[in-house]
């Protein structure tokens, strides 16, 4: 039953990622996109990197802030991946080339991703912003290169330690959030279908209500599901 629904999730967002649906179609996407694109619009700007873009779901909403976009992944997963290559040792590029870095899901697949931050503040430009994401409950994913979940106090530190200054530190979600997640793999998995998106969605938009209303107790985000980050190279 595990691989079966794998297999389906997996086959669901390969459908659908790039595209607005995407981000309806589970309570972590949900969640991500609620949390992240607040931020691309405060924060993006100039020529930016995708760090771990990936299928390149977040170009789009990158796109329209930045006046140049750049996309770069440890493995050639999309034919508009600018060049393959992985933060933890050097990446191609001169100091100073961005204006702002984002980087969602990426630290946790990294053996050493302390060693990225070094890297990405040396090719930020003076006063440029990384908008980081990393998870803390969330599942396994990615296997066998799922390595690492983060605390706040742990980005905080390492960001610092790489000479980072913290703009915004935050969490999203919560044990609720992680949860539900498993039902909202599980309702898609069984529900979607391209002609008929809507129930769906409908199921992904009540767990994600169900979600946030539980989770509005943990108010020190004790069980948070994400930590999400601003972080500035000082000028």
């Amino acid at each position: 039953m595990i691989g079966w629904l794998q297999r389906r999730w997996n086959e669901v967002c390969d459908r659908t990622i790039g595209s607005d649906e995407f981000w309806d179609l589970a309570v972590d996407h949900r969640t991500a996109y609620g949390a992240l694109l607040p931020m691309i619009h405060r924060h993006v700007k100039g020529t930016t990197l995708d760090l771990g873009a990936g299928r390149l779901a977040w170009r789009a909403a990158i796109r329209s802030k930045a006046h140049g976009y750049v996309a770069t992944d440890a493995f050639p997963t999309h034919p508009d991946i600018d060049f393959v290559s992985d933060a933890q040792g050097l990446l191609p590029v001169p100091d100073n080339t961005f204006d702002s870095i984002f980087c969602c899901s990426v630290l946790e697949h990294m053996p050493r991703p302390w060693t990225a931050f070094p890297e990405l503040l040396r090719v930020l430009r003076p006063g440029g912003v990384l908008i980081l994401s990393v998870p803390f409950l969330y599942y396994l994913h990615g296997q066998p290169h799922d390595y690492f979940r983060f605390t706040r106090y742990g980005v905080e530190k390492l960001a610092r330690d790489a000479g980072f200054e913290i703009v915004e530190l935050s969490a999203a979600g919560g044990l609720a959030h992680a949860t539900l997640q498993a039902g909202s793999m599980l309702t898609t998995s069984l529900l979607y279908s391209s002609s008929f998106p809507h129930a769906a969605r409908a199921a992904s938009w009540l767990l994600t209500a169900v979600a946030r209303l539980l989770d509005s107790a943990d108010r020190g985000q004790v069980f948070a599901q994400s930590i999400n980050a601003v972080l500035r190279r000082p000028i």
